[in-house]
């Protein structure tokens, strides 16, 4: 609750907010950033040329700075009082004028847009100043503070200096101001990322923008109105809108960070401008594809890159994240999951280049089928994996003759981590996880390479496992070679559960 008449300290989100979650400032904040990028995204349509990708790209990088870094800012720390409410109003204020400076005919735009883009760090050195003398984060706050303030001086100092040199500036004053977070690695374990409210707050940012790219669609649908084939074109748009989202919030969305610190985070977190970037640009690409006026016209070169690049760029970031978390999805491989998503990228990059001459429909077809055919591959792959599994147990059960008392009274007991230690140590993805029935240890199956659920077994002498896959109810006893199918109802109905 704010305290609408005192001024409030700001405090570590870690020792406040277990569960990290968004607050309504910061989706307040996400809806006016994603209007800026509507902005770049129309600007994008009216010039779909190399030159406007390019001014597209790298306003669109200053824009999703800005947010990225005050997004971090709000992940470490826990403050909403009047001071830091009128801080980020301020930005998002400054945020809207870049947008309006990018696209609005200028003879000085760059003076205005580094002006705007000043105005908008401003706030932020502001935010990092009154957490200064916080107890654990001073210099962590203190070198940001210094990077932004030199970053903001840069782009002043640019002013001064004529186009295109001007420009050169800008770059390096964001190369510092990037650079940042790996230099600042070492002084982060004071103040460590919330790796929960990270998760959501850029989940929350990539969806508002995949939803505003079919926003975009629909809009030049409803201008230009409806007809067969903008219905058969628009349909299979929309597919491919479905299947990216499957593509990140199935997997990326609700996985967790390997272990590595910066050395996770920060590509994580960087591999999210191309993508949310991609998701922007596929939104142009299809407003230009979907008023194709015949199945049978050519598309025009330049619409067909960006849509294709766009698919590409958006599967590619995906690949990166997945290389940095592990999957919730056990029954699916990182090296299958990277795999499909860099394939399917590069097959549709090829169809720009050996079907630009095609037919529209046969096109767009051939690229909505592989974008989605990833994702097809990877549930066969998971369906085959998880039967093979379910066959496996089911042998194992049937061939067990061992009787163990120790099963018939084996209490309910808590998993004491979400997921295999070990396997996250390794870089490796389990099969199916087992809990210890003793003490709560959680551990793959022997269908995963490290066997750590039996390696547990091994170095501490607990003999009982049980399944914690859904709708799994056995448990086993590895002395006595035993299974007891109904473990699990069993141990409910006596209502005897043992906690970590």
């Amino acid at each position: 609750m704010m305290a609408l008449t005192k001024w409030q300290p700001p405090v570590l989100r870690h020792s406040v907010d277990d569960e990290g979650d968004v607050v309504w400032l910061e989706l307040y904040f996400d809806l006016i950033f994603v209007a800026a990028l509507i902005q770049l995204g129309d600007q994008l349509a009216d010039n779909v040329s190399w030159d406007g990708v390019f001014r597209f790209a790298a306003v669109f990088t200053l824009l999703w700075w800005v947010w990225t870094g005050t997004t971090a800012f709000m992940n470490r720390f826990a403050v909403d009082d009047i001071t830091h409410r009128v801080l980020v109003f301020a930005q998002m204020f400054m945020v809207g004028n870049m947008a309006l400076v990018a696209v609005s005919p200028l003879d000085d735009r760059s003076v205005w847009m580094a002006m705007a883009y000043v105005g908008a760090r401003i706030p932020m050195i502001a935010m990092y100043f009154r957490v200064r003398h916080k107890p654990g984060s001073s210099r962590l706050t203190e070198f940001y503070r210094w990077v932004f303030t030199i970053g903001a001086g840069i782009w002043l100092v640019s002013l001064l200096v004529p186009t295109p040199f001007r420009y050169f500036l800008w770059a390096a004053a964001l190369a510092i101001e990037f650079a940042a977070p790996l230099v600042a690695a070492r002084k982060m374990s004071a103040t460590p990322a919330h790796e929960e409210h990270f998760r959501e707050r850029y989940a929350l940012f990539t969806i508002i923008v995949l939803g505003e790219s079919f926003v975009k669609v629909l809009s030049e649908l409803a201008s230009k109105g409806v007809s067969i084939e903008s219905q058969v074109f628009g349909t299979l748009l929309f597919i491919v809108g479905a299947a990216l989202w499957w593509t990140y919030f199935d997997d990326v969305a609700d996985s967790t960070l390997r272990p590595g610190g910066a050395g996770r985070l920060l590509p994580w977190v960087y591999s999210h401008l191309p993508l949310t970037m991609a998701l922007t640009a596929l939104g142009v690409g299809g407003k230009k594809l979907v008023t194709v006026e015949a199945f049978g016209a050519d598309i025009k070169d330049s619409y067909l890159w960006l849509y294709a690049g766009a698919i590409a760029a958006a599967l590619a970031a995906t690949a990166i994240l997945d290389l940095v978390t592990v999957s919730p999805h056990f029954a699916v491989g990182l090296r299958m999951r990277v795999t499909l998503r860099l394939a399917a990228a590069v097959l549709v990059l090829l169809v720009p280049l050996f079907m630009a001459d095609g037919a529209a429909l046969m096109v767009v077809s051939v690229i909505t089928v592989i974008t989605v055919l990833q994702i097809a591959v990877e549930l066969v792959a998971a369906t085959k994996a998880e039967k093979r599994i379910d066959q496996v147990v089911a042998e194992h059960i049937s061939s067990s003759s061992g009787v163990c008392e120790r099963l018939l009274t084996a209490p309910l007991i808590e998993p004491n981590t979400e997921n295999c230690l070990h396997c996250e140590e390794k870089g490796g993805v389990p099969v199916e996880l087992r809990v210890c029935l003793e003490c709560g240890h959680v551990g793959c199956c022997d269908d995963t390479e490290g066997q750590h659920a039996r390696a547990h077994f091994t170095d501490s002498g607990h003999t009982l496992i049980a399944s914690i896959q859904p709708g799994a109810t056995w448990a086993y006893c590895f002395v006595h070679d035993a299974v007891l199918e109904d473990w699990r109802t069993t141990a409910s109905a006596g209502g005897d559960t043992a906690r970590s």
